[in-house]
């Protein structure tokens, strides 16, 4: 006999949803973590950079609070208390995990796990220092056994070869998240997700911000309209962004960065320079190789169940590779957790990833959902501004529109920037999702006036009857 149902190694949001829905369905679990629980997002990522770009939206608030008829002087920016916030916030999520797990019965081992085979997992027992970084082993193993093993391990910043990662000057996202003093200039490579939320947060708190893209435009994974409008508004706010620049070397606080369309070399002083290029997932080779474990360095191969090709082996989140997003991850732990416990003539579920709302936490907020088509034969799209929402215009925030591409009154992908999104865009995913008749929507009360107002408006105004609006 087994002594768990379970083993899960790591405790980010994929691993504990993963964890706690084993147990509620009866089983047995053990969640081995060697750093903090709650993982990358809870730690490094999702909750602090969002606690700081709510500290970056009341700055913004108050630097505007003349248009309002609202005079605010002597304004200081305090930011080792906008840190001290931060880490509060942190530690109160983690808090909330590991009470979830405990709630559970969850048992949680503190220390490094290897996978010994199949079913087995040796954890060396540590115990961590307060800033996350040490680990002080104590000496101890314990060996435990399971029916199942499940990969949850994340990922971790890439760092281009050309970059010295002990360079002084040089920070990833996991560093720059836990600064407590607030740098004078940040120069950002990368202008995808990670390079411009952390741009929306040191540009608003008052950091001089340089961003540098190797391509032809920042974000450019979405359509190029919310390129364009989230450039004007950086831009408008005085941050330097230059895309279409190579950055070639970084050395002693200053890049050497080349023109790609020119050849033209240009130096950029950087005394404190964020590497955001991307992430990838942790990967332990010589584990993997020896239990014959197929894998990439984007991460564990896994099948639309969350099997690897081992059986009883398991894989999640960021290990997988195929998306750093924690909602994405969440719902691969209760997928791979439903699988596990389900009876062996029940019918698995698979992971669905054609309908994943993505948000970045810029300022104003953009979001996408669905497969944007490459072929537009048959394809309406249409493209309303935030301007004539009467909620935008009350509040003062008309940047931005929503921008949805339909087929046969069913939407097929949406985009949009604007004030709040992430909050009014799950009811086109649900429609994506659902594969629903927009007449249906578009016929349903919408309460005025809302931000969420804007779903209606554009829904009727893709079939021909807007009536609060005209462009």
């Amino acid at each position: 006999m087994s002594e768990y149902t379970a083993i899960v190694m790591g405790g980010g949001p994929a691993g504990h949803s993963a964890a706690v829905r084993i147990s509620e369905l009866g089983g047995k679990v053990a969640l081995v973590e060697r750093d903090f629980i709650g993982g990358i997002c809870t730690n490094w990522g999702c909750t602090p950079s969002k606690a700081m770009i709510e500290s970056a939206k009341v700055a913004k608030t108050v630097a505007e609070s003349g248009h309002y008829g609202i005079e605010v002087q002597n304004v200081k920016v305090d930011f080792p208390a906008i840190a001290d916030r931060r880490n509060k916030v942190i530690l109160n999520t983690r808090n909330f995990v590991t009470d979830l797990l405990q709630h559970y019965h969850v048992d949680i081992y503190q220390g490094e796990g290897e996978i010994v085979a199949p079913g087995r997992i040796r954890v060396r027992k540590g115990k961590l220092d307060p800033d996350g970084k040490t680990m002080h082993y104590d000496g101890g193993e314990v060996e435990l056994s399971a029916d199942h093993i499940i990969i949850s391990t994340g990922s971790q910043p890439l760092i281009p070869g050309f970059i010295d990662a002990s360079d002084p000057s040089v920070v990833s996202s996991n560093r720059l998240i836990s600064i407590n003093e607030l740098p004078k200039s940040l120069t950002i490579i990368g202008g995808g997700v990670i390079g411009l939320e952390f741009a929306t947060i040191f540009s608003s708190l008052g950091s001089k911000v340089t961003i540098v893209e190797f391509l032809d435009r920042v974000l450019a994974q979405m359509d190029e309209d919310v390129s364009k409008e989230i450039t004007r508004i950086l831009e408008g706010r005085g941050v330097r962004i230059l895309t279409a620049h190579k950055c070639v070397s970084l050395k002693n606080g200053v890049i050497e960065a080349e023109d790609v369309r020119s050849g033209k070399m240009v130096k950029i002083d950087a005394p404190m320079t964020l590497v955001a290029i991307g992430r990838q997932a942790v990967v332990h080779d010589e584990t993997y190789q020896k239990l014959g474990l197929k894998y990439s360095r984007k991460g564990v191969e896994v099948d639309d169940y969350q099997r690897t090709n081992v059986p009883g082996i398991w894989a999640v989140g960021d290990a997988t590779g195929r998306s750093i997003l924690a909602h994405v991850g969440i719902q691969q732990g209760v997928i791979a957790a439903e699988n596990i416990m389900a009876k062996s003539d029940a019918e698995l579920r698979r992971m669905d990833y054609s309908v994943i709302p993505a948000v970045i936490y810029t300022l104003p907020e953009i979001v996408s959902v669905g497969m944007v088509p490459q072929d537009l034969e048959g394809i309406r799209v249409v493209k309303v501004p935030f301007a004539i929402n009467l909620r935008a215009g009350i509040e003062d925030y008309k940047d931005g529109f929503i921008k949805m591409w339909l087929k046969d009154n069913r939407i097929l992908a949406a985009q949009a920037i604007g004030q709040n999104v992430s909050e009014i865009m799950q009811e086109v995913a649900n429609m994506i999702a659902l594969k629903t008749d927009i007449r249906e929507v578009s016929e349903i009360i919408h309460a005025h006036p809302t931000f969420a107002e804007i779903i209606h408006s554009t829904l009727d105004y893709a079939l021909d009857k807007a009536v609060d609006f005209y462009i």
